[in-house]
């Protein structure tokens, strides 16, 4: 006896260690599935396989119409062996997975993944896997047609669902009790077994279906001995000393509640005491706590449905109810695979099996079914599988009769199966879970390597291949742009050079100009003065506008230059910039005009006039209003005025050669002719007999006579001294004024502002075109660096979830031992 309690208690001090350590392991797990939803949600989309698992889905159930759980695990395996991790393997990229002959067994032998190429089972995925179709039973995929954020966001979806099942997991590991669900479809005798096992009729039955809520029933010990029937509308609030979170209902009141539930209870919980020894009794059994709850029928309505479906992953042990006449019908099976993701055995009940002619043929294609549902459950299935009559059983507990062999059988195996095999019943479904999510996660971690690998590939090839397009780009910038400023810088240096030496030149010719002016005569001298003037100024204009036509036409030639370039700079970007890339706006048309209040751009025409034509007919395309408003072209012009000086020329040095071929015509004439040569001798014999009075009178009327040929002369030649002094004046004014150098540098800087826009456009095009291109590197880069980021996440991502595996692993034992 006392070492039978010492084995008990060395048994139950085992049990609580594995209990504290897959404590342990659960929440590590549910640590690394919050991580890779953070990874998910911030840096890197989780890569999901989705084409080819539905497809690989599609193939699986063509096949039959029955869905295998994804245990993972072979159909040899002990419950050691079950939680032995299969070799991991590598997802096939979606066009390598039709030309992949290998299959499973190959890599259940032992062959090398990497040997043979990448693999896709339906089983590959398990707890992870993400509902791909409408239905469980429909054939359209959604999942292809949606993009990779959406498909991001439920697999989000998913590692919350899977953390909130991991937190009740740890519920059912920390909590000493343990719960059995009796479950199953439609009137199948769920309640009468519940009352066959308590050896009570407490549960009302019927022949049609009557369970509306879920009916806990524990033993009366837990209520101070009490029984009583406690209605609960919130399950989370229920407290046995607060009678507030419950109502007392009488047991003549219990079958109309559990039949109709008008209160819209949630659940019931019935107190009640069994006067059978531990032994025999699964409530009261002196090990642990256990609770039996009767549910509703599963295709009863959808809410009721998802209730169940919602309420196993809170029960240690499920009890599934098969009506012997309908075997299993298509919501049974969806239960069972729901549940066989973490419950690898399932306590099954065929129930009414008295009620069969051909037993042998109901229990084979019963045993068939279940096969295929859950292998572990078939391979033990002498423990977990029994055929009984439950309202037969109860009717010979009511009359005293004997038990069924069947039934007692099937009573037994349950008690072992909930407390002497604890860690089957309790702890394997939690490490079971576990071990598919850590499962999932190494092959979502391999996947995720592959689709890193391969994208830090393609974007080396892309930064490989773009290398040479973004030199290229990088040289023709930097010549395009010395072409462009030679344009600029040869334009503007040739309207200087042509401004300086025209209007140099005009300025020193005045007088020709004026010479073209007629002479009306000595009565009109000074409307004729200012005749030349005015002649002087519109001729000074009309060479300023010349300049301004010069500028014009160079402006012309030299956008016709920078069109040549740009034409080469769209050809470039056509070659060099990605086909859904954005072109650059590198029209000359698109600039605004840089003006200022008295300044435009010049407009061209279709064709430029030919070089050198500097006449009036270059007028018609351009004008010097299209340069600048010349305004006056000289502030000293707008004020000159006619002076007396103008008309008054002191300086006989312009026409000395004049003067001197006329004495020398008169000295000759007047030596030359005998007569007056023999007046000459005569004179200066009648000067010597003359006296001094005579001579000086002599002397003053020959002076009065040269004065008076002088007054001549210079009234003669006045046109001439006025063209002369006006020309002078205006030039040397200008001179002083800096006529030349104003003009020449007012059009080398309108010729500067009128190309320079479009230097400035070809150049910023050229600039975006680079910052694009180098833009599209430096994505390159990002991309690549969170890909390689990636890649050493998932790797050592897999290396967590394969230790913590083998850590979840080790915490499996001898059956025997708890």
């Amino acid at each position: 006896m006392n070492a039978s309690h010492q084995e008990q208690v060395q048994q139950q001090r085992i049990f609580a260690d594995k209990c504290r350590r897959l404590h342990s392991h659960l929440s590590n797990t549910k640590a690394l599935l919050q991580e890779i939803g953070e990874y998910n949600r911030t840096k890197w989309p989780v890569h999901y396989p989705l084409a080819r698992i539905a497809r690989a889905n599609q193939g699986a159930q063509s096949s039959t119409g029955l869905r295998r759980t994804n245990s993972m695990l072979n159909s040899d395996s002990t419950l050691v062996d079950a939680m032995a991790p299969v070799p991991l393997r590598r997802t096939l990229t979606a066009d390598d997975f039709s030309d992949s002959e290998v299959n499973g067994d190959e890599l259940r032998a032992g062959v090398d993944p990497d040997s043979v190429g990448r693999l896709l089972d339906p089983s590959d995925l398990s707890v992870l896997k993400l509902d791909l179709r409408l239905s469980y039973h429909s054939d359209s995929d959604v999942m292809g047609s949606l993009e990779e954020s959406s498909i991001s966001r439920l697999f989000d979806e998913r590692l919350l669902q899977c953390e909130m099942h991991i937190d009740k997991l740890i519920a059912r590991v920390t909590d000493k009790s343990s719960k059995i669900l009796v479950t199953g479809d439609l009137n199948a005798g769920k309640s009468t077994l519940v009352n066959a096992l308590i050896r009570k009729d407490i549960l009302p039955f019927d022949q049609q279906p009557c369970t509306m809520l879920f009916c806990e029933i524990v033993d009366a010990s837990l209520n101070g001995g009490v029984e009583e029937v406690h209605a609960i509308p919130d399950i989370a609030a229920y407290n046995r000393n607060d009678s507030l979170t419950f109502a007392k209902i009488t047991m003549s009141d219990l079958e109309d509640i559990v039949m109709e539930n008008s209160d819209h209870y949630q659940q019931l919980k019935i107190y009640t005491n069994d006067c059978h020894s531990d032994k025999q009794s699964l409530l009261h059994n002196g090990v642990v706590d256990v609770a039996l709850i009767d549910s509703p029928g599963l295709n009863r309505d959808s809410l009721k449905t998802t209730q169940l479906f919602a309420r196993q992953e809170e029960i240690d042990v499920v009890v599934f109810v098969v009506n012997a006449e309908n075997h299993f019908t298509l919501s049974g099976q969806d239960f069972l695979l729901n549940a066989g993701k973490e419950k690898a055995h399932i306590f099954i009940v065929v129930n009414r099996f008295d009620a069969i002619r051909r037993k042998d043929r109901c229990e084979r294609m019963i045993l068939d079914q279940i096969r295929e549902l859950s292998p572990l459950t078939y391979e033990e299935r002498g423990e977990l599988v029994h055929f009984v009559s439950a309202h037969e059983q109860l009717a010979d507990q009511q009359n005293g009769t004997s038990e069924a062999t069947s039934f007692a059988d099937m009573e037994r195996c349950l008690r072992s199966f909930t407390l002497e095999q604890r860690f089957k019943s309790k702890l394997a479904p939690a490490q079971r879970y576990a071990m598919n999510v850590l499962f999932d996660i190494q092959y979502l971690a391999a996947e995720n390597v592959a689709t890193a690998t391969k994208r830090i590939q393609e974007i080396n090839a892309a930064l490989r291949e773009g290398m040479p397009k973004y030199e290229t780009l990088l040289q023709e910038r930097t010549e395009t742009s010395r072409r462009a400023e030679a344009v600029l810088d040869g334009g503007c240096l040739e309207v200087r050079r042509h401004t300086t030496a025209h209007l140099t030149n005009t300025t020193h010719h005045l007088q020709d100009v004026a010479e073209k002016v007629s002479y009306p005569g000595l009565l009109s001298l000074w409307s004729y003065a200012e005749s030349v003037l005015l002649t002087v100024v519109r001729h000074l204009e009309h060479e300023v506008s010349e300049c301004d036509r010069f500028a014009c036409f160079t402006i012309h030639q030299a956008r016709q230059e920078l069109s040549r370039l740009e034409a080469a700079r769209r050809v470039l970007e056509e070659a060099t910039s990605p086909r859904n890339a954005p072109k650059s706006n590198g029209s000359f048309a698109s600039i605004t005009a840089v003006s200022d209040d008295d300044s435009a751009l010049l407009k061209p025409t279709a064709t430029p006039p030919p070089a050198g034509m500097w006449n009036s007919d270059l007028s018609a395309s351009f004008t010097a209003s299209q340069i600048a408003s010349v305004g006056s072209i000289s502030n000293e012009l707008d004020t000159i005025q006619l002076e007396l000086s103008d008309f008054i020329d002191l300086d006989f040095s312009h026409n000395w050669g004049a003067l001197t071929s006329i004495s020398a015509s008169a000295s000759l004439t007047l030596f030359a002719s005998k007569s007056m040569v023999g007046n000459m001798l005569t004179l200066l014999k009648l000067s010597s007999t003359m006296g001094p009075n005579t001579a000086r009178r002599l002397v003053v009327a020959g002076a009065a006579l040269v004065g008076l040929g002088s007054v001549f002369y210079i009234l003669s030649d006045m046109d001439g001294t006025v063209r002369r002094k006006l020309s002078s004046r205006v030039s040397l004014m200008l001179d002083n004024e800096g006529f030349v150098e104003f003009h020449a540098e007012r059009l080398t800087t309108e010729t500067s502002r009128a190309i320079r826009p479009f230097v400035w456009h070809l150049q910023h095009t050229f600039q975006r075109m680079v910052e694009a291109e180098e833009h599209r590197r430096a994505d390159h880069l990002r991309r690549r660096h969170v890909a390689q980021d990636s890649q050493i996440y998932f790797d050592e991502l897999r290396a967590k979830a394969q230790e913590l595996a083998g850590a979840v692993r080790a915490v499996s034992i001898d059956a025997n031992m708890c």
